[in-house]
């Protein structure tokens, strides 16, 4: 697989770019932590960063039309540019986090193009029946990456200095931006050309995306991700408030490497599991994943604590995996960039609210409870799956055909 020079550009490309967000994530969330020692501050950049996400469907027709190599080069450079204004405004003394914010809004943005092309470029370069170990492989190795950066860096992310952080970042796309421009993809032969400016085709394939989505089984797998992303949105808004009454910035390093680790552990292990019902991983999982992810929260020894959420993520991290693989297989290739950006438009969408909502309320209830609260919806994947006979019978993946319902 990895023999072909255009799946080696795209991995490459995609490790580089992974190991500076990696990175920025973890300074950005705690830097405005620090600035305002306020959960609804963090809540509030936290959806910040997510709210671009969800007007990602209106981009996914336009994706389709368009060369999705460039898409990926053309993302990558624009990032670098933009990042590239935190360390320079640093340098000449001017620090803001409204800059930050405003920045990573934008950043946020580009990278709906990016994630919607990686997406659909894949089965111009990956066999169908080796998607699934590609999507292991190249999650396994972004998170393995991420877990190295992580562990020189998270530990010591007051001393080494924020504006180090954003230019390590900047060059890390600009690289990124110099692998996907080596990425060369033939289109199709029956596809058919259209302007991206037609305002009538563009409506069409919109429409088109949406009708696909809400009458196949697509929209009944993803329901419950969107109950979950709220929660996810909560956690993610109030993790660093909740390291803070734990230890500080050193255990909030800690919890970011358990959750990185843990992630990677499942897209690792995920093709062990393949071979079993989709429908029956989709009810183990998610419950395995709350279970441990609540248990973190009430045992006291942070240690402890710590390596049980990142167990948690092991099943969490596999049900990504097989989601994003779900999707590139059972998808007609064509509709594939407007499906998938309409599915990550849908989920994301919870996360925002959950990010703020997570924020105003840890305050009134105690991080504590906040984080227990937002473990829940894992359980809520759990008993949709359970209850709901149409997925529940879901076979493995590689036998799945979506059938549109009348």
């Amino acid at each position: 697989m990895f023999k072909s020079k255009n799946i080696r550009n795209l991995f490459l490309g995609r490790l580089v770019s992974v190991s500076g967000d990696s990175l920025y994530e973890v300074a950005v969330i705690w830097y405005v932590f620090e600035l305002s020692q306020n959960a609804l501050y963090t809540g509030v950049a936290a959806a910040i960063v997510m709210i671009p996400k969800c007007v990602n469907f209106l981009l996914g027709p336009l994706i389709e039309e368009m060369n999705k190599t460039k898409i990926l080069l053309h993302a990558q450079f624009f990032q670098f540019l933009l990042m590239l204004v935190i360390p320079v405004g640093i340098f000449l003394g001017y620090e803001s986090v409204f800059l930050v914010l405003g920045i990573i809004f934008l950043i946020s943005f580009l990278e709906n193009f990016q994630g919607t092309a990686e997406i659909a470029v894949v089965p111009q370069l990956v066999a169908k029946e080796n998607r699934g170990k590609f999507n292991s492989a190249i999650s396994s190795s972004g998170q393995m990456v991420d877990i190295g950066m992580k562990a020189v860096f998270a530990g010591f992310i007051l001393t080494i200095g924020v504006q180090n952080i954003y230019l390590f970042n900047a060059l890390t796309f600009l690289a990124a931006a110099f692998f996907f421009s080596m990425i060369k993809v033939k289109p199709p032969v029956e596809s058919v050309k259209r302007e991206v400016s037609d305002w009538a085709a563009y409506k069409k394939s919109l429409k088109s995306g949406f009708v696909y989505f809400f009458t196949s089984k697509i929209v009944f797998i993803c329901l419950p991700f969107l109950i979950a992303n709220f929660s996810f949105g909560m956690a993610e808004a109030i993790l660093p408030v909740y390291a803070n009454e734990r230890g500080g910035a050193e255990q909030y390093g800690m919890f970011i490497l358990a959750i990185t680790l843990g992630n990677l552990t499942g897209s690792v292990l995920v093709v062990k599991v393949m071979k079993f019902p989709l429908g029956l991983l989709m009810m183990i999982l998610p419950l395995l994943s709350f279970i441990l992810w609540f248990s973190s929260v009430i045992i006291s020894n942070n240690w402890i604590s710590t390596v049980s959420l990142g167990i948690a993520l092991i099943p969490f991290g596999m049900m990504s995996i097989l989601l994003i693989t779900f999707l590139q297989t059972s998808i007609e290739e064509h509709l594939l960039a407007r499906v998938s950006s309409i599915i990550d438009s849908v989920l994301v969408s919870a996360m925002p609210l959950g990010a703020i909502l997570g924020g105003v309320f840890t305050s009134v209830i105690g991080v504590n409870y906040m984080m227990m609260i937002s473990s829940f919806g894992l359980v809520g994947i759990a008993f949709y799956f359970f209850l709901n006979k149409k997925i529940r019978s879901l076979p493995k993946i590689e036998d799945i055909q979506l059938q549109q319902q009348a």
